[in-house]
């Protein structure tokens, strides 16, 4: 179904469609992967992975909160828009835009803006009663086009998160496991009780959302899932920490959590799993590691990282304007 975007420029053959189903997501998947390519982000996504995504929504409509922009026929643009809830009653309203770099810059972003933050109030007027709602963007700074725009409708940057990666070299740090922890490989089982102990661990970050079943089993369920990857230490019969890591195209292994939960910290563990995480990637086959950082990381992991050879290639912003 199209849909009428009164602040659409003037492009012959813009279209812009509601999600029509799973037909969409080769689509959906090229225009993410060269919008994330176009942002120096090697992470990839897979129509697998776009199917367990709208497998599991989590608070998003799949078929009323996106928008897909086509050009004559062709896919050039998609968006959608999620609410959480996070520990300190607020209520982000994440805007997420994608676009082909041949199309940034040419008046497409703030239509595609604008519609999602109608899409947000409707969500917002049923949501948590009592909650502060914001619009939340997210925008590298290889963006610029939609930075400018977002600061044009009102939005101020709050939070900085900094893109890392390093080199699997021969330089690689010795990962030395402290004593009192086992490293043993997860086993289904075992599922739950790390996703427990991830998850209080964040609770300790600014912006952590509440965990829910849902979040629970689209992760579970996550085709990326590699649970020969992961790295968790043991102490006894607890989760004491873990690194949870995936392989993305282009050689290159990220972590996608690191966390040690309050009894075990200051010990040298979260250094030991992230560095075993290195040597992990290097045993693969791997050339790169990366993971990306909040700046002001409560718990100094920016410090960490750095400390064992990672580098910011990239700087994200967090834009936010209160609804």
């Amino acid at each position: 179904m199209s849909i009428a975007l009164p602040e659409a420029p003037a492009i012959p053959g813009l279209v812009w469609r509601r999600f029509r189903g799973a037909a969409d997501w080769p689509d959906i998947a090229t225009v993410i992967n060269a919008s994330m390519a176009a942002d120096r982000n090697s992470e990839r996504i897979t129509t697998a992975g776009l199917a367990n995504i709208y497998a599991h929504p989590v608070h998003w409509d799949p078929q009323q909160d996106t928008l897909l922009v086509t050009v004559d026929g062709l896919l050039v643009g998609y968006a959608h828009t999620e609410w959480c809830e996070e520990d300190d009653g607020a209520c982000p309203h994440l805007i997420h835009l994608h676009l082909v770099p041949e199309w940034r810059g040419r008046g497409l972003e703030l239509p595609m803006q604008r519609h999602m933050e109608r899409r947000a109030r409707v969500a917002a007027a049923t949501g948590p009663a009592g909650a502060r709602h914001w619009f939340a963007s997210m925008v590298p700074e290889t963006w610029p086009a939609r930075a400018e725009m977002l600061l044009a409708r009102g939005y101020a940057p709050g939070r900085y998160y900094f893109e890392m990666q390093r080199p699997l070299d021969d330089n690689l740090p010795e990962a030395v496991l402290p004593p009192g922890f086992a490293l043993r490989p997860p086993l289904p089982e075992h599922y739950r009780a790390i996703w427990d102990a991830g998850e209080e661990c964040f609770r300790d970050q600014r912006d952590h959302v509440a965990p829910s079943e849902e979040r629970y089993w689209a992760w579970v369920a996550s085709p990326d899932l590699d649970p020969t990857l992961w790295l968790v230490a043991w102490a006894g019969d607890q989760v004491a920490g873990a690194a949870i890591n995936v392989i993305h195209e282009g050689a290159w292994g990220e972590t996608d959590d690191l966390f040690v939960r309050r009894p075990w910290r200051q010990q040298g563990l979260g250094r030991a799993l992230l560095v075993g995480s290195l040597h992990l990637f290097k045993a693969r086959g791997l050339t790169t590691a990366g993971l990306g950082v909040d700046a002001e990381n409560l718990a100094g992991a920016l410090g960490l990282y750095e400390s064992v050879g990672y580098c910011p290639y990239q700087r994200v912003t967090s834009w936010r304007k209160l609804m």
